[in-house]
């Protein structure tokens, strides 16, 4: 009984300090503005106000396969990933409420592929992850104990702690891919549940009071999607007036499934991302409303953030 009590004083002892070391790591500005907590959950906070074009929403789908810095080296536009894993669409409707009351983005996207997970059907750890995410994120801002210690070393010491990837999770582990036959083409319509139609409506009145272009994506992925989510998708973005992006259809991003996916055909790593990341970028370019902000001074901590991400990769 005593060494039992000891393990759990420890424990707690222990679980203390991650949660002050996470706070002492996060974004100082974000802290400031918006308090310890919201800017631990939201990490767009940490971001300059009113600094953000686009917002990418949805689930490790996103997270793995968008890469905001690339964005910005090619095209100039500034973006932000708000993705967890297994994420469900009410969680997504938060994450855009943040990202319109914080950035005012123009655009954001959302990954429909979270449009058919159902609250009752989550994982049963998600809500301990999202716990953890939200009091003890030092799993995401780990590196950034460089910036105090051994600041002379660190080439992002002269940033406010924010991160540089944006949201993005840059991964090169790459498996092949096989079930090329996955997009064959289906009459069959797989059917979004309703309660998620319902947040769906809720997102789309929120971007339309904002004035924000709100369009549906689905990302190249080989193992959770095919012609009958297409087909279900395609019919509610129909029914309620938004565009629908379909990368599966024809492989307008040119994935090659055989280098381009780090799990067989799931997620794309950084090859992948690389290429989807360019396809976004040009999208954008073609809607002619984005300004390429690379040479505005307000914006050269984007240029020197990508400098820091480039010899990150290297």
């Amino acid at each position: 009984m005593k060494n039992a009590l000891k393990s759990i004083v420890f424990i707690g002892i222990l679980f203390v300090l991650l949660i002050s070391i996470s706070y002492l790591l996060l974004p100082r500005e974000g802290v400031f503005r918006y308090g310890i907590i919201k800017t631990a959950e939201y990490e767009i906070l940490g971001e300059k106000k009113d600094s953000i074009d686009v917002v990418f929403v949805g689930d490790s789908l996103i997270y793995s396969g968008i890469s905001p810095m690339e964005i910005w080296n090619q095209f100039g536009y500034t973006s932000f990933d708000m993705a967890n894993a297994a994420q469900l669409l009410e969680v997504s409707y938060k994450d855009i409420q943040v990202a319109i009351e914080s950035q005012h983005p123009k655009f954001i996207f959302l990954e429909s592929n979270v449009l058919y997970r159902e609250s009752k059907n989550k994982p049963w750890n998600y809500d301990w992850v999202h716990f953890f995410e939200t009091y003890v994120p030092i799993q995401k801002y780990h590196d950034n104990w460089k910036k105090y210690v051994l600041p002379w070393i660190d080439d992002t010491a002269k940033f406010s702690r924010i991160n540089v990837y944006k949201g993005f999770r840059y991964i090169t582990d790459h498996q092949k891919g096989t079930n090329l036959s996955y997009m064959d083409y289906s009459k069959k319509v797989k059917k979004i549940p309703e309660e998620n139609k319902k947040w769906l409506q809720k997102i789309q009145a929120l971007c339309q009071e904002n004035h924000v272009t709100l369009l549906l994506i689905s990302t190249p992925n080989m193992k959770n999607w095919n012609y009958k989510k297409h087909n279900g998708t395609k019919e509610v973005a129909d029914e309620y007036g938004i565009e629908f992006l379909d990368l599966n259809i024809d492989n307008p991003v040119q994935i090659e499934w055989s280098i381009d996916s780090r799990d067989g055909g799931n997620h794309l790593n950084y090859k992948g991302a690389k290429k989807l990341s360019h396809y976004l970028g040009e999208y954008l370019k073609k809607t002619g409303i984005l300004t390429d902000h690379r040479s505005d001074s307000h914006y050269e901590s984007w240029n020197e953030a990508y400098q820091v991400y480039s010899n990150h990769l290297k």
